[in-house]
């Protein structure tokens, strides 16, 4: 079997003492938004705008638990573990698969409900971690460079997560954007928006997913 592994601001979570069971919606194709759409009593079906088509944010789940040699232990873990990611900003969720690496920029929104199992010498606690992704259309780079370089030019505002927590949004007059890293080490950087008005792109970090 596969070994996969969840990464928390690639941290993995198992630096939190938390383990996963099971996920679900990372490398899922979102929903379409509701387009215009002409419906007439008088006529069959419905007319649909199919030309301009735009995804809906994604929804991920992931199944964890934590093992603690008493209830008091398995709740100060799991808390733990939360605390981190309820911090203000979005966090990045890295799932490696083998070879296969997804990034995804997320945030918590529903409750976290934790179903707690336990006697006298030890305890579990089981969750699941409900995710939102709220920009689902992505270009995700592997950057092994001290200092990134993106050109882009397009019509409509980008975000670019740097993959070290810096965050920007590009701007329709100017093209060049850079970052420096503090720290030695492979980033992944992520652009998120409309890329198919994107007209120039370059980089000189490699491009581990074009759209995803």
């Amino acid at each position: 079997m596969v070994a996969v592994v969840y990464l928390l601001d690639n941290i993995p979570f198992k630096n939190y003492n938390v383990l996963v069971s099971d996920s679900s919606g990372i490398f899922d194709k979102t929903k379409f938004k509701e387009g215009i759409k002409k419906d007439w009593s008088d006529e069959h079906g419905f007319d649909v705008d199919l030309q301009n088509r735009f995804k809906d944010s994604r929804t991920i789940s992931i199944s964890c638990f934590v093992y603690a040699k008493s209830l008091k232990e398995a709740i100060e873990k799991y808390n733990t573990f939360l605390n981190e990611i309820d911090k203000k900003g979005s966090k990045r969720i890295s799932v490696i698969v083998d070879s296969l690496r997804m990034e995804c920029q997320v945030f918590r929104d529903n409750s976290a409900e934790t179903n707690l199992i336990y006697n006298d010498s030890d305890a579990v606690a089981t969750f699941t971690l409900n995710l939102i992704e709220n920009f689902p259309v992505k270009r995700i780079l592997q950057s092994k460079s001290k200092t990134t370089t993106i050109t882009i030019s397009s019509n409509k505002v980008m975000v670019i997560n740097w993959g070290d927590g810096v965050e920007q949004y590009t701007s329709s007059s100017i093209q060049n954007y850079s970052h420096t890293y503090l720290n030695d080490n492979i980033y992944y950087p992520i652009i998120m928006g409309d890329l198919d008005t994107i007209t120039q792109f370059q980089t000189n970090a490699d491009i581990l997913w074009s759209k995803f």
